[in-house]
């Protein structure tokens, strides 16, 4: 990815494709080789929660083969559409704004400036990024939020003289990392406190370590590897005369829509009703954002309509693969092995040891999060049913709220089926294959990083119980 807009990659768009289309395959074969059957839900307090004694095994016809094909078009009709639309929306959007961003010069009026100043300081200016979008992740449970500023960082990144991977690494995978260690995170520890019934974001100190160790972890693998691509032979001294004068307008406008857009964010967590919208909101303000740039750059408006709609035009393939990571979850969902799936994995923890409930909690939480990447949805499907199994076992009900969190965070940023790190790589034109690649050891770190905290937690009685 250079300096310009997004351009469709052929070659990224295909290996993609056939990684999803081989998981969609899979899924399939699932629903035709698994028992089905299903929990009862029913109400509670306003949410819907399984019933983890009612499990009952389902006959009839399986989930038509045919059905594995239509799934990635069914989805946007299931309960999960509007927020599947609601990212293919933004995604769209951002394509186009971040085209006009960079016809109109603000972008690069903005990242100049940046440059100018920090220059001398850059592993100043990357640990500072990379510690503000994990905070994000971590205290306010920003993640799918944070996609708009993925191409802005990526962008700085390379006017810096680092890559793509350096400017992704500052931004959705701190994000994602900073979820995954979620220290108030409202998604995670709130809602997953509430439903154990436990005093909201108590156990804090825990989690503040983990989230310190994770932050060292991220910022060393992120130094070492941008003093390797690093393009010495790149000045980074930026004479002001570079900065054209028709840049300062787009510039001005591009400021006053981050700092709306931040506020936006602040005010969504003390206003409820915002939340379900949010996405939607975000979208919209980098939509006039992007017309604004171009009509303050003078272009008019058939220019500017031009230039979105070759962005927009650009990123939509991206959105085949956003159908082809969400069809996974319906078609277990659809071929009632879900439940199935649930069932033996509680009928294992039944009588195990406090070490090895937790770890099963974690390993399980993780491997579904393959299929249902939604936080919150794991919390209403699970937490129910996993705090008396914990209690059962003598595992305090703190220390299973942190298996689950762990285990629904830090595979966000690897499984293929979440729509949010397939967003932000198809923003920087980067493949998930490229991608795995770099970023196995390093998620393998937290990983058994976040199982010794198991143990600690285990060790010092972590509660309240």
């Amino acid at each position: 990815m250079s300096q310009k807009a997004f351009s469709f990659q052929k070659k990224i768009f295909v290996s993609s494709f056939l990684i999803l289309l081989s998981l969609v395959l899979l899924s399939g074969i699932l629903t035709r080789v698994l028992p089905m059957g299903r929990f009862e839900r029913c109400v509670v307090d306003g949410r819907v929660v399984a019933d983890f004694e009612s499990f009952k095994p389902i006959e009839g016809k399986r989930l038509p083969i045919y059905r594995w094909f239509t799934a990635p078009i069914e989805v946007l009709f299931s309960p999960d559409g509007p927020r599947i639309l609601a990212l293919l929306v933004l995604l769209l959007i951002v394509g186009g704004s971040f085209s006009l961003l960079h016809e109109s010069g603000a972008l690069k009026y903005a990242i100049d400036l940046l440059v100018l100043r920090h220059a001398s300081r850059k592993k100043s200016l990357l640990l500072l990024t990379t510690f503000s979008f994990m905070v994000l992740g971590s205290a306010l449970g920003l993640f799918e939020e944070v996609v708009p500023f993925v191409p802005i960082v990526v962008q700085l990144a390379l006017q810096l003289g680092w890559d793509e991977f350096t400017g992704l690494g500052m931004s959705i995978l701190a994000a994602g990392f900073g979820f995954a260690s979620a220290t108030f995170n409202p998604f995670t520890v709130l809602l997953a406190q509430s439903l154990a019934g436990l005093p909201i974001f108590s156990g804090l100190w825990l989690r503040l370590i983990v989230f310190t160790v994770v932050y060292v972890i991220l910022s060393f693998f992120l130094l070492s590897h941008a003093k390797r691509v690093e393009r010495k032979e790149i000045s980074l001294q930026i004479s002001s005369d570079d900065m054209y004068e028709s840049s300062k307008k787009p510039y001005r406008v591009f400021l006053i829509s981050l700092i709306f857009m931040f506020s936006l964010i602040v005010v969504s967590l003390f206003v409820r009703a915002m939340q379900d919208y949010l996405v939607v909101l975000i979208a919209l303000l980098y939509f006039l954002m992007g017309i604004l740039c171009g009509l303050s750059a003078r272009s008019g408006f058939s220019k500017t309509f031009k230039v979105f709609s070759v962005g927009l035009l650009n990123i939509l393939p991206s959105t085949i693969l956003i159908l082809l990571a969400a069809s996974v979850k319906h078609i277990v969902e659809r071929g009632m092995v879900l439940d199935t799936i649930l069932k033996q994995a509680f009928q294992f923890l039944q009588g195990r040891g406090q070490l090895v409930v937790a770890l099963t909690i974690y390993l399980f939480v993780l491997a579904l999060n393959f299929f249902i990447p939604s936080a919150s949805a794991k919390a209403f499907l699970l937490i129910p049913l996993l705090t008396p199994l914990a209690q059962l076992s003598g595992l305090s009900r703190q220390t299973m709220v942190l298996a689950w969190a762990f285990g629904d965070g830090f595979s966000n940023m690897i499984f293929p089926t979440n729509p949010v790190l397939l967003i932000s790589l198809s923003l920087a034109g980067y493949s998930y294959g490229r991608w795995f690649k770099k970023t196995i050891l390093l998620q393998l770190a937290p990983f058994f990083i976040s199982c010794v905290f198991i143990l600690v937690a285990i060790w010092t009685n972590y509660g309240p119980f």
